[in-house]
């Protein structure tokens, strides 16, 4: 119950009387203050802010209760009780000793003059501890301003609009994009951001997202461009994110500058365009040169004795075999790698045309299959499979026709082989893939391991001989 000092003589004896009926009601604290400066009345929550129980209170002067601040309290109540004018919600704050604890209070106060038969005698209190709600306060514009610092921190330029397409905030990284550092954005349209040609689209667009807004990033469905306060333009990425409160959806503009990266990719795009023109003429040359050397060689033959002109042909083969593959590099504009089936079908029509004199007929088999190889190990499989051709036409077939047949497989277990078969007479069982004195057959081995494979020299029922290449295609070029 609220303390009272009762006079039960006197008017302001029932002026308390009917105050502390109704006090712990009140949801402020509340204190009735004689012309002397004495609590006369005081309720529970009043006489707790102040660190003392009620009855401490009554009868004792404010500045004894409350030595810090009482002095200066007590001159605002005597100017209300001689000018008879309230003082309205002025604070003041002052550490007090609650229960042996000393805290700090912060108090709203409002000192109110009471009369009795027309003259001022006292001053009702009425006080409101607030130091809760200033520390909110604090709290809460201390977060403000970090969250502000945190968004003025951004490297993207972050911008908040309503449903109308208002700006209602951007950070310190959006001013500058646009040249409105030092004047700001706020109360600005969006589309005062956006180039005019693109303002029409932009407004139906956002019309549409703000019906169904969701997070979304709009680079991806076409080129966007930002307009700058001077007019000048640049190329952006923007996400947008949808943030709801209770009044409307508001949205997140994410903003990025890509000027430089643009720049960077044009850049690397030409000096990429250069390097192909580069490429593409060293394969040209490349190619040029070497089908020189086979037809100086060509040349040579008509001269050389007969015992020569055999190994004049196999060396211009392997040179036709190595000249392909810059061409079709050339052709094909892919330096990385090509396409083996086509490289061998090219190679097996250029193999025929040396195989046509004896009668002898080269074809090829499964050339449609994707295997593709770099460049270092497309010459040893040319090379490796002229080899076996050109064995196959020298000792398949003496003194007859016959059939010499590459193909292009792929395994069950995902790897490729390339089989060279003939019809001929076949390989006799001494015969052994690396351990033959002849030139080509020592070659095999050697171009077998440049091409990271594993040869097999197989004998069919049927008769004939059959070489198989195992190996891999490089994985990062499959199909």
């Amino acid at each position: 119950m609220a303390g009272s000092l009762m006079d039960e003589g006197g008017a302001l004896g029932c002026i308390e009387q009917v105050l502390s009926n109704v006090l712990e009601a009140v949801p402020v604290g509340v204190a009735l203050i004689d012309g002397g400066m004495r609590y006369r009345l005081i309720n529970e929550r009043l006489a707790e802010a102040n660190g003392l129980p009620c009855a401490d209170h009554l009868g004792r002067r404010v500045a004894e209760v409350l030595p810090q601040i009482g002095e200066f309290l007590e001159s605002l109540m005597r100017q209300v009780i001689a000018s008879g004018e309230p003082v309205i919600d002025f604070c003041v704050n002052s550490w007090v000793d609650a229960g042996g604890r000393v805290a700090q209070r912060e108090w709203q106060i409002s000192y109110l003059p009471y009369s009795v038969a027309a003259e001022v005698v006292g001053v009702v209190a009425v006080v409101r501890d607030v130091a809760g709600e200033r520390l909110a306060e604090r709290l809460r514009g201390e977060g403000e301003a970090r969250l502000r610092m945190v968004v003025d921190s951004a490297l993207d330029g972050l911008v908040m609009i309503d449903q109308g397409g208002c700006i209602l905030m951007a950070n310190h990284r959006a001013e500058v994009m646009f040249d409105y550092e030092g004047v700001g954005m706020e109360g600005m349209m969006i589309a005062s951001l956006v180039p005019e040609r693109f303002r029409d689209g932009h407004g139906r667009l956002m019309e549409s997202y703000m019906r169904h807004p969701e997070a979304r990033e709009m680079a991806r469905q076409q080129e966007i461009f930002g307009q700058r306060r001077d007019g000048g333009e640049f190329p952006a990425e923007i996400g947008l994110t949808p943030v709801r409160n209770d009044e409307e959806v508001q949205v997140l503009a994410t903003i990025t500058d890509i000027s430089a990266r643009k720049a960077a990719q044009a850049s690397l795009e030409l000096a990429l365009k250069e390097k192909t023109a580069l490429l593409n003429e060293v394969h040209h040359r490349v190619k040029n040169n070497l089908q020189v050397i086979s037809s100086l060689l060509n040349l040579q033959t008509r001269s050389a004795p007969p015992e020569a002109v055999t190994v004049l042909v196999e060396c211009q083969n392997h040179v036709r075999a190595m000249a392909l593959i810059h061409q079709l590099l050339y052709e094909h504009g892919d330096f990385s790698r090509i396409h083996v089936g086509l490289y061998l079908e090219r190679l097996t029509q250029l193999l025929s045309g040396s195989a046509s004199e004896s009668g002898v007929r080269v074809r090829c088999r499964g050339m449609e299959v994707a295997v593709y190889l770099g460049m270092q190990r497309a010459i040893p499989c040319g090379l490796l499979v002229n080899e076996l051709v050109t064995n196959a036409l020298k000792h398949a077939f003496p003194g007859r026709h016959g059939t010499v047949e590459v193909a292009l497989e792929r395994s069950e277990d995902g790897g490729c082989r390339i089989l060279v078969s003939d019809d001929g007479v076949g390989i006799p069982e001494s015969v052994k893939l690396g351990e033959v004195s002849s030139l080509g057959f020592r070659l095999i081995p050697i171009l077998v391991g440049q091409l990271k494979g594993v040869a097999s020299l197989l004998r069919p029922e049927a008769g004939g001989a059959c070489v198989e290449i195992a190996f891999s295609d490089e994985p990062e070029s499959q199909e």
